[in-house]
């Protein structure tokens, strides 16, 4: 072999070898490969060198389930702005125990009107999961049926109820229906304005089409419900059918002084039901936008299941905050749970990023809180998820310090802070509820008996919680009044 063909060989060589390094090193659970800054002993690049604008485009690349976690542009009219602010980060994270008043005094009242739990999160909720356990426990103490605010499209199927499509009598699919999010592929956002409703999607209806809903019994006991409420816009016509089991119908119109009313409408028709059902036929007609259905009773509690694949939960002030407020307000909202993080985490490599993301969810917190003022909030962290670092296993390594900076914005903005990740065991407690069948090989969602015992974990808190603050109320109303007794013993 001539000099010149050995010397192209050698390059050519290094050449794909430090393609390999750069595009393969820590990438590999099986052979280690090395970085190209190891190979010729130059500085490592820094966790806090990384670019934290490219933050939530690398998470696209970074977990398979995302699409578009953050639309390009904001509309501006509904937006609450956040005050940048610096957060000192608590030594260790708070207490488990959550302050939550406007939702246990809301409780206190389940017995006269409904209690409205809205929970968002990722895809860690999906089919209803954690949800639909949370629902369960809160309805045996509280008394409630159905399962709240459902799409008239499901395209994911849940555990708690099956829905379908027909039109004259035939099942039709669900690409028939033109639908809109507020999260996922941008393809699918709204060309003008921010009407998706409280679900954050909206179904466009332009001729009869009936949507067929029935709760299931296998995964977790539901109860039935006697009122069917469905979200609109006034050019939407809801017809019952059988029409012989609808008891009376009330309409809920925008409020007359809302300048914005017309301009961003959103109907709502509550349907009472004698006897309570488990499966109805609702048939939708005209043309206009459906923002979904809420099989639901007048008393007790419901919880909707709003998950939102692929996002980090950064998506909130893309939706009318007026619509979410009328909703929130006619439903008795007094909790709403948003669970997020764990999307955001694969690109999250420096604090920096870490004080990014909490700003964009501090935005958020707000936007919620101001559409909901009498509800409570109560933050999921990101549970712990794994990935490989130089050919090693372990927690993303910002995990830590993320859930104690959500902790901690959390606080200072009147929320309460339930922590998932520490919950769990910590770091490389994945690893473990892998091990015993609670989380899938991935190591970052659970499985179905995971979720379900997160859902558990999460009742137990709050319904213990609850319990210690109305006995604390309690002991203490109890504590007054005899003293004003003793007072009027002695006079």
């Amino acid at each position: 072999m001539k000099p010149h063909q050995i010397l192209i060989c050698i390059l050519s060589t290094l050449i794909v070898l430090a393609a390999v390094c750069v595009l393969g090193a820590g990438r590999s659970s099986v052979v280690r490969v090395p970085s190209l800054a190891s190979v010729f002993n130059l500085p490592e690049r820094t966790a806090d060198s990384l670019v934290a604008d490219d933050l939530l485009a690398d998470t696209l690349a970074a977990v398979a389930d995302i699409s578009v976690v953050m639309p390009v542009e904001q509309p501006k009219a509904d937006t609450v702005p956040a005050k940048p602010k610096v957060t000192e980060l608590p030594k260790a994270l708070p207490q488990t125990k959550l302050s939550l008043p406007l939702f246990y005094a809301a409780l206190e009242q389940a017995d006269k009107h409904s209690v409205r739990i809205v929970h968002y999160g990722d895809s860690q909720i999906e089919e209803d999961r954690i949800s639909m356990n949370l629902r369960q426990r809160l309805q045996e103490r509280f008394g409630g049926g159905g399962i709240g605010l459902i799409p008239m499209v499901q395209t994911i199927p849940t555990y708690t109820v099956k829905q379908s499509l027909e039109q004259d009598g035939r099942h039709v699919p669900n690409t028939y229906i033109k639908r809109y999010l507020a999260y996922g592929p941008s393809a699918m956002r709204l060309k003008t304005g921010n009407l998706y409703g409280p679900l954050a999607q909206v179904a466009v209806v332009d001729q009869p089409i009936d949507v067929n809903v029935e709760l299931l019994r296998d995964r977790v006991l539901t109860r039935d419900y006697n009122r069917i409420r469905v979200l609109y816009s006034d050019s939407i016509e809801v017809q019952l059918l059988p029409d012989s089991i609808e008891q009376r119908r009330t309409l809920v119109s925008p409020r007359s002084n809302d300048s914005a009313a017309m301009a961003e409408p959103l109907y709502q028709t509550i349907i009472a039901l004698q006897p309570a059902q488990r499966n109805s036929l609702v048939r939708l007609s005209g043309r206009g936008q459906v923002y979904g259905l809420s099989l639901e009773t007048p008393t007790g509690v419901q919880v909707d299941n709003i998950p939102m694949r692929g996002a980090a939960g950064t998506n909130f002030t893309f939706i009318s905050r007026r619509q979410l407020a009328a909703y929130f307000r006619e439903t008795h909202t007094a909790l709403v749970i948003m669970q997020f993080g764990g999307n955001a985490m694969p690109a999250i490599r420096s604090q920096v990023a870490v004080a990014r993301y909490t700003e964009s969810m501090r935005e958020q917190i707000r936007y919620i809180m101001a559409a909901a003022p009498n509800a409570s909030l109560l933050f999921v962290g990101p549970s712990d998820m794994i990935t490989t670092v130089e050919g090693e296993q372990m927690s993303y390594p910002m995990l830590p310090y993320l859930d104690r900076a959500l902790a901690a914005m959390i606080e200072e903005e009147g929320g309460a802070y339930y922590s998932l990740f520490r919950l769990m065991g910590g770091a490389g407690s994945m690893v473990s509820w892998r091990d015993k069948g609670l989380a899938g090989e991935d190591m970052i969602h659970f499985t179905r008996s995971g979720a379900k015992k997160v859902g558990e974990m999460l009742a137990k808190q709050l319904l213990e919680d609850y319990d210690k603050v109305i006995e604390s109320q309690r002991s203490a109303e109890a504590t007054v009044e005899n003293q004003d007794t003793a007072h009027v013993g002695d006079l």
